[in-house]
């Protein structure tokens, strides 16, 4: 009977995937033929591999978006792989996972019986030691081979695995993007070496004793990050080291790219399934001896998983898990109605609504909140990680989605010179042509701005030049008036960005911290008028031709409206806050020395069909100025707080989780 059922369900998967499936498998897929060595059906033993990356906490199933791991659960014990693995950025991500510091994300993981996994950037989102602490969570190994801190390998490079009579090396690498895409104070004194000559030298130890190779790479594809970071240039350079004679297997992460039928780079496979568990990696070879043939990569979309049960013991985890974060953030702030655009193709390119509203809220806290007036307030794209849906009531967990982090408001005096340095960083990202006009390219690092300052910028420019003119409002003057390159100004902006994070290294120095910003971003929304974000017209990020560029008028215009906030609802770091959830920012980073094993190979000799992740929401942006002050106390660290764990990534300051009354709430110290 259990064979029957067994059968049925294959068979049920087996169709529902015909076309997206097996058509890409079949049709599509590419393969790995012997160059000297033939095989038979009698010598050649059959290889499946399972694989997830950048899963962001979705232990959850959501119809039409996200698998969830019990259906994971489900399709590993149907297809029965001889490896299930991991890529990296599992745990932090939903606040349903982020409030356990990735816990839950454990155990469920745990329960599909995973063989291994690497460590992505986001690992480290709740501290140093949370991270080092998952290899104890964890009944399976995570490995990274570059992670170095006190002159020894913080995780284990790599781990071999025996499966079917096949011995198969499993080798974990980490993006050193990591020093900038988490909290700095979460890789303090954390060394991230060059990718390729740490796997190089981690495979070259192990090869005498495994039979394939397959890399779990936290690398990512994505044109910002520095090409000799990036995974495709390190399946080049392993692909063309002689050195190996394996067949090799790179499951990426990091870009949250859909490589759907993977690349094929002389023996090498790259393949990437994407993010947020929408789909699942498949790759199937047969192993004669130490060589791979008939190798083909595929998908098993969330379209495909429609009619299939969740595991229960997997699921009874996910559900423990909702319902004690169901009780916790189920209050109702406000009833919206403008569609507010967080979706990550949009604040990671240029202006939206959403943005606008989360930097005026910031500048407005910044009025009474810190001892001197904020001037202007900005916020990176890549931590604001989903939109707010019209015509709904909108609870603490919608909002803590748009800012999962648990980010600080900080404020810090900037010189004008630096800010010109900001903003040409903020808008460096490559650009691309679509439909005739020129856009910039996603980056977690673009900067929000509150209607307190107007940014013009010409993309027809090269980066690092493309800033050509900055005002910013006068309140004694009441107009806006152009930034003085020698004046230092009140910079309202979190704490992740404050110190550096997203490579804002132009920034630093002497800092005041608030609460949290979703939770100041709550107190705003409780009263604020959102009809004065339902424009579409950009208005504070201005893209213009350099050239054709008029001077703004120097006549007085209208003040900012500020409106008084209720008292007697103050945001305080003690009271009225929550929990955290994912991300993935794209900026420059320092590099480290690159060391590699053979001649570097152009990553420009084969391209790679890759497939964008992206939803589409109507884009809204404001046309007026609204500035909402409501009067709040700068935090002050205590000693007992020096102890408390370091949490999110793009703000990442140290929390402790508190529950007090009927919600749920953190202490914050300042960030180092």
């Amino acid at each position: 009977m259990k064979r029957l059922v067994s059968f049925l369900f294959v068979s049920m998967v087996s169709v529902s995937c015909a076309s997206s499936l097996h058509a890409a498998t079949d049709t599509n897929a590419t393969q790995v033929q012997p160059s000297s060595t033939s095989t038979t059906a009698t010598t050649s033993t059959p290889v499946k591999i399972l694989h997830t990356n950048d899963m962001h906490g979705r232990m959850d199933a959501e119809d039409g978006r996200v698998i969830g791991l019990a259906k994971v659960k489900t399709i590993k014990d149907a297809e029965n792989p001889t490896l299930m693995l991991d890529s990296g950025d599992a745990f932090q991500g939903l606040p349903l996972s982020n409030m356990t510091k990735g816990d839950d994300m454990a155990k469920a993981m745990n329960a599909v019986g995973y063989d291994a996994m690497t460590v992505g950037n986001h690992e480290f989102d709740f501290g140093y030691d949370t991270a080092v602490g998952y290899k104890s969570k964890l009944n399976f190994p995570i490995v990274s081979s570059n992670i170095v801190k006190d002159g020894k390998n913080v995780f284990d490079g790599s781990t071999i695995i025996n499966k079917d009579g096949k011995r198969f090396g499993i080798v974990g690498v980490t993006t050193p993007e990591t020093k900038t895409k988490t909290h700095p104070n979460n890789v303090a004194g954390v060394t991230f070496l060059d990718p390729v000559e740490s796997v190089t030298k981690e495979m070259m130890r192990i090869q005498p004793n495994v039979d394939a190779f397959i890399i779990l790479s936290h690398l990512g594809i994505d044109p910002s990050t520095q090409e000799n970071w990036r995974g495709d240039y390190l399946t080049k350079q392993i692909a063309a080291n002689k050195a190996f004679n394996r067949s090799i297997v790179v499951l990426d992460g990091h870009s949250h790219s859909v490589i759907e039928n993977g690349q094929l780079i002389q023996n090498a496979l790259l393949t990437q399934t994407g993010t947020a568990l929408a789909n699942i990696g498949k790759v199937t070879f047969d192993l004669n001896g130490q060589t791979a043939t008939n190798l083909k990569a595929s998908m098993i979309k969330e379209a495909d998983t429609k009619a299939i049960a969740q595991d229960a013991t997997v699921k009874a985890i996910v559900d423990q898990a909702k319902d004690k974060y169901t009780k916790a953030t189920s209050e109702v702030v406000f009833h919206n109605d403008v569609v507010l655009n967080g979706e990550r193709d949009y604040v990671r390119t240029g202006e939206t609504n959403l943005g606008n509203a989360i930097t005026d809220a910031m500048l407005s806290y910044s009025q009474n909140g810190f001892d001197t007036p904020g001037d202007f307030a900005v916020t990176n794209g890549g931590g604001i990680r989903a939109s707010i849906d019209a015509n709904k009531d909108v609870t603490i967990g919608d909002i803590i989605k748009v800012l999962p982090f648990g980010n600080t408001i900080t404020q810090i005096d900037v010189t004008g010179e630096n800010i010109y340095k900001m903003f040409e960083h903020s808008l460096s990202a490559p650009t691309e042509t679509k439909d005739g006009v020129t856009k910039l390219t996603a980056s977690g690092g673009l900067l929000h701005v509150s209607d307190s300052i107007k940014v013009h910028y010409d993309l027809s420019k090269p980066s690092g030049e493309r800033v050509f003119y900055i005002e910013i409002y006068d309140k004694n003057l009441k107009r806006f008036v152009a930034l003085d390159k020698s004046k230092t100004y009140h910079m309202v902006t979190n704490d992740f960005t404050a110190v550096g994070g997203d490579g804002y290294t132009m920034l630093g120095g002497k800092r005041q911290e608030g609460p949290s910003l979703d939770a100041v971003f709550r107190q705003f929304l409780k009263s604020a008028d959102l009809s004065k974000y339902a424009n579409s017209e950009a208005t504070r990020l201005l893209a213009g031709d350099a050239s054709k560029f008029e001077m703004p008028s120097t006549e007085e215009t209208t003040e900012p409206e500020v409106e008084e906030g209720n008292t007697n609802e103050e945001t305080n770091a003690t009271e009225d806050d929550q929990v955290i959830e994912e991300t993935n920012t794209d900026d420059e980073i320092t590099s480290e020395e690159e060391v590699t094993a053979t001649e570097p190979v152009s990553s420009t000799d084969q391209s790679i069909n890759v497939t964008p992740v992206s939803t589409h929401v109507t884009k809204a942006e404001t046309t007026e100025k609204s500035v909402e002050s409501k009067h709040n106390n700068v935090v002050t660290m205590t000693s007992s707080e020096k102890e408390l764990p370091s949490t999110g990534e793009h703000s990442h300051p140290e929390v402790a989780i508190i529950p007090l009354g009927l919600g749920l709430y953190l202490l914050r110290r300042k960030s180092a």
